[in-house]
């Protein structure tokens, strides 16, 4: 299994149960959880490459990718995470803040408006947060790549054998 691919895995199911918790809260914050998850992510990838990667480009790619895959679990536990705070909103005696919440003996088809634009807001949010957490892993996968060294000798493009 390809590195970026497991880490992007495990750093983003721990990402999707933080996630959860973070949308059930305060849905905003999530991208904020994003830009951890994706340079957690990419940071950890090019640390874990079994080869030097040849360029900081290729640091940034991996990282990228293994963001990205974090990211689509940050997604899902976006839209877990709306429709639990959909759900909490109302079942309890918190108030909402905008529009009409449907009781929970409500027809079916309020029901299923009132659920479904909620996981769409959360896919909205989930959106944002691949895009983020794929940025943040790439830039995390760029400054955490090693630079090779260098040869200690000059190259010069001067033939002194003309003076």
């Amino acid at each position: 299994m390809k590195t970026y691919l497991k880490v992007g895995l495990t750093v983003g199911l721990i990402g999707l149960v933080l996630t959860v918790c973070v949308a059930v809260a305060f849905g905003l914050c999530g991208p904020l959880v994003a830009i951890l998850v994706g340079a957690a992510a990419g940071f950890i990838t090019v640390h874990q490459e079994k080869t030097i990667l040849a360029a900081k480009s290729d640091g940034a790619r991996d990282g990228a990718l293994s963001g990205g895959i974090a990211g689509a679990l940050l997604l899902i536990g976006q839209v877990i995470g709306a429709v639990g705070a959909l759900f909490l909103i109302q079942n309890s005696d918190v108030p909402a803040l905008f529009g009409n919440v449907p009781a929970p003996s409500a027809e079916v088809t309020n029901q299923a408006v009132y659920y479904l634009s909620g996981m769409g807001t959360g896919v909205c949010f989930g959106l944002v947060d691949i895009v983020v957490s794929v940025l943040a892993g790439a830039l995390a996968g760029y400054l955490g790549t090693p630079t090779r060294p260098t040869s200690s000798t000059i190259a010069t493009d001067v033939d002194f054998g003309q003076f």
